[in-house]
């Protein structure tokens, strides 16, 4: 293991944290020196956690003159460090938005701090559109200086109350007259730039800023936010041969997983970019594995609120065609969500039809592995609330079933459980992980019959798959989970190889009365173009 590396910057989105303390930070500033040369109004979509502040943070740097925190970077020498701005950056995503009276009285403590910080006297008894007004020209009056304004996250309260129509009706008014503040103002303002997740139709921030120009589909700003291909081999070709070390692997070998988990977001359906929060979580020097972790911090509810509320109508893994209008726009009202889902990085693009230099169609996908898996996490979440009332009558006897080596009924419930997931929840037949979805599938058939479930239970000699516990019956059931896709292999002997390992490690040992092993076994059965996926268990006392 390489001790010399350089820390990543996980979780930090400070520019100048990053360059003070020694991060390695992955040179963005070519595109930045592209937008602020070609224009003065500006605004992008990507999804959380795919490095939108610290692409505003670094801008708010450029802007203030810190010439030293630029050192060896693009735009060092290209940047006129004798030209002095006023910077007003804006973090809606700190603000509480519960509601429009929270979300205006911590926007006007906002702009009574950054006037406090530049010794600027705010009126407390006018408006809060008016106090944002005053601030933009006392600070040009002032110093003499345009004013740069710079906002992350712009549409958080919308999308933190996406489920309260009258809330969201509220919020964008309040956000609409605040936001107007920046065309009244313009000969003040040097340069806007704004980030969301979503482009809300009907909030008229778009209309009313003389047309910003939207780069979240553009080809030439694709990989402004995002590891990409080039980057990755060039600042952390020497993490992932950290990583393939302590996992046996080769470089390429490791490489490989890496694409095939974090790899496949695209804003222009032809380059692709990693996805940073998890490639930097999979490579930092103090992890050993490669594993889901954009879904532990990127806040999936979007997703989960709004099918909670919907039909799931649309079959989300398999190609899905929309146009540019379509894509760019997400309305809160409507029925489409494919927008919202791309805006937030559970879809990507995979290709665009282009007809005469215009573009028809773009089709979308899943990303990679990661959001599948997630994406699945989510569904399956849903659809155990939706079979809970279908089990309650059948609980008790489940749980007789299982104190009674009933393993027949058992196995016709599980085959059940499964053979009744939708199509679309499933993992493709050539994916090498679809062990891990059955154990998700198990897990959730388990908590639906309102079990005690613990999951990978670490003990001396390895990792117990499931223990079932039951306080009321006084009964603990250890099950091992054996799957195959290979056509040759039975059931019968996958139950042989679970109890097996099951003697081998004496599993039984951590615990005292009343144990019982449990073996199941599952097995892929391929027809046609698909499969479908059979089940056996078989119980045993401890002896």
């Amino acid at each position: 293991m390489k001790n010399d590396l350089q820390n990543l910057p996980l979780g930090i989105a400070s520019f100048e944290d990053i360059r003070k303390d020694n991060y390695l930070y992955i040179d963005k500033t070519k595109y930045i020196y592209d937008i602020i040369s070609s224009g003065k109004t500006y605004f992008l979509s990507r999804p959380r956690r795919f490095g939108k502040s610290l692409l505003l943070s670094t801008m708010e740097n450029l802007f203030l003159g810190k010439k030293e925190l630029f050192e060896e970077l693009y735009i060092y020498d290209k940047w006129d460090w004798n030209e002095s701005y006023n910077v007003i950056y804006l973090d809606m995503s700190e603000l509480e938005n519960n509601s429009v009276e929270e979300l205006e009285m911590d926007l006007t403590d906002t702009i009574e701090r950054i006037a406090k910080l530049n010794n600027i006297i705010i009126d407390e008894k006018i408006s809060l559109k008016k106090k944002f007004s005053n601030l933009i020209v006392d600070l040009y009056e002032n110093t003499g200086n345009n004013v740069v304004v710079l906002i992350d996250e712009y549409d958080a309260p919308i999308l933190d109350n996406i489920t309260n129509e009258t809330l969201v009706k509220n919020i964008r008014r309040t956000l609409q007259s605040f936001y107007n503040v920046l065309k009244t103002k313009d000969k003040y303002i040097e340069f806007i730039f704004i980030t969301g997740i979503s482009k809300f139709a009907h909030t008229s921030i778009f209309s009313k800023l003389n047309n910003p120009t939207d780069i979240t589909l553009s080809n030439k700003y694709s990989t402004i936010c995002g590891i990409s291909h080039t980057e990755l081999e060039e600042y952390l070709h020497d993490y992932i041969g950290n990583l393939a070390e302590k996992n046996d692997m080769n470089y390429d070998e490791c490489l490989g997983e890496i694409n095939r988990w974090y790899d496949g977001y695209s804003w222009d359906g032809e380059k692709r970019v990693f996805n940073p929060q998890s490639t930097l979580s999979a490579i930092s020097k103090n992890n050993t594995n490669i594993s889901n972790f954009w879904f532990e911090t990127g806040t999936p509810k979007f997703l989960v609120e709004i099918l909670k509320n919907r039909a799931i109508q649309i079959d989300y893994f398999k190609p899905i065609t929309l146009t540019e209008s379509e894509l760019r726009q997400y309305d809160p009202s409507s029925s489409k969500d494919v927008p919202l889902l791309f805006q937030s990085g559970y879809l990507t693009i995979k290709e665009k039809y282009v007809d005469n230099n215009n573009i028809i169609n773009y089709i979308l996908g899943i990303p990679n592995f990661e959001v599948e898996i997630g994406f699945k996490d989510n569904l399956l979440e849903l659809y155990e609330e939706k079979i809970e009332n279908r089990f309650k009558k059948s609980k008790e006897s489940v749980w007789e079933d299982f104190i009674n080596g009933n393993c027949e009924e058992l196995s016709k419930r599980l085959r059940a459980f499964i053979s009744g997931l939708p199509y679309y929840l499933r993992l493709s037949k050539d994916n090498k992980e679809k062990w891990k979805f059955y154990s998700l599938v198990f897990t959730t058939w388990a908590r639906a019959m309102d079990f005690e479930i613990t999951e990978e239970k670490a003990i001396e000699d390895g990792r117990i798959d499931f223990i079932l516990e039951n306080i009321e019956k006084e009964q603990i059931i250890i099950v091992e989970m054996k799957y195959t896709e290979d056509q040759r292999k039975t059931l019968d002997t996958l139950i042989n190889e679970a109890f097996k390992q099951i003697e081998k490690k004496k599993y039984y040992w951590a615990f005292e009365d009343n144990i019982k092993l449990m073996a199941i076994a599952l097995k892929d059965e391929y027809i046609d173009d698909g499969f479908i996926t059979d089940v056996k268990c078989k119980i045993k006392k401890v002896l």
